[in-house]
Formats: C-alpha cells, sequence, structure tokens
C-alpha cells in the first residue's frame, strides 16, 4: 500500500484463511452487532497491521489485496507445483465475494494503517488459489 505521491509504503502478509466482512446481526430490542467471526478475523488483522505499520498513513491512498486460498489437495501434482510456485490465476471463483474480502481488510486497517478507508482513492483486488491460506496487503 502507498500513497498516491509514493512517499510511504507499508506491505504485510497475514496468515489464515481470508475472512469476509460478515453483515451486522441484530440481537433483541433491535441492538446491532458484528458477528464473532468478523470480529475474530478483524482483530488477527489488526494485529499484523500494528506490527507493520506504527502510523497511520496520509493523504490519498492505493491498496493492493491478494487473497490467497489453498489449492484442493485432490488437483493433480502438475497443477498443485504450479499454483504453488506463484499467485496467480488458476482464480478462486465462488464465495466469498470479492468485495465483502476488501470490506474486512479496509474496516480492520482504519487508525492502524489509514486514518479512514475513504483515504483509498485506487484499488486493486484479486482472489486466488495458492499454497496456503493468507492475505498479502501492499
Amino acid at each position: 500500500m502507498a500513497t498516491a505521491n509514493k512517499q510511504s509504503f507499508v506491505s504485510l502478509t497475514v496468515a489464515g484463511k481470508p475472512t469476509a466482512k460478515g453483515r451486522p446481526r441484530f440481537g433483541k430490542g433491535g441492538h446491532a452487532y458484528t458477528p464473532e467471526i468478523t470480529g475474530n478475523a478483524e482483530e488477527i488483522m489488526q494485529g499484523e497491521m500494528r506490527q507493520a505499520c506504527t502510523t497511520p498513513l496520509e493523504g490519498p491512498l492505493q491498496l493492493s489485496v491478494i487473497f490467497c486460498f489453498r489449492r484442493p489437495e485432490s488437483w493433480p501434482k502438475a497443477q498443485r507445483n504450479a499454483v504453488d510456485e506463484k499467485r496467480s490465476e488458476p482464480w478462486h471463483v465462488g464465495k466469498p465475494d470479492l468485495d465483502n474480502l476488501v470490506k474486512l481488510v479496509q474496516d480492520a486497517g482504519n487508525g492502524i494503517l489509514w486514518r479512514d478507508d475513504a483515504q483509498i482513492v485506487r484499488l486493486e483486488a484479486i482472489k486466488v488459489y495458492g499454497p496456503e491460506n493468507e492475505t498479502v496487503i501492499n
């Protein structure tokens, strides 16, 4: 992740299966709360973000995120080896939705990587298969 004028750069990898931002749930009396899976995923991501960045970035930002899902063991060995060498095709098609994955990263970074995710003016995000479950943020 860099500011639009290229003055700052932050890069980090968060181990674990990428998690989508869950919709708020409503309890009795209309009280809204964050689903536990979303809260746990945000806490893990925020811990990694705090280690990578001590002061939130200012100004317009570019955000690049690679959501890497562990490739199935059932794939033929040649296909597994090809995927393990790079994070690119084959694309991870299906749930979770890319926009919900990105939303969790953006919300987790508020006050840590950036003051507010409204600072993000350019976004690149992909879902791919790879050797391990992880989220790579640049």
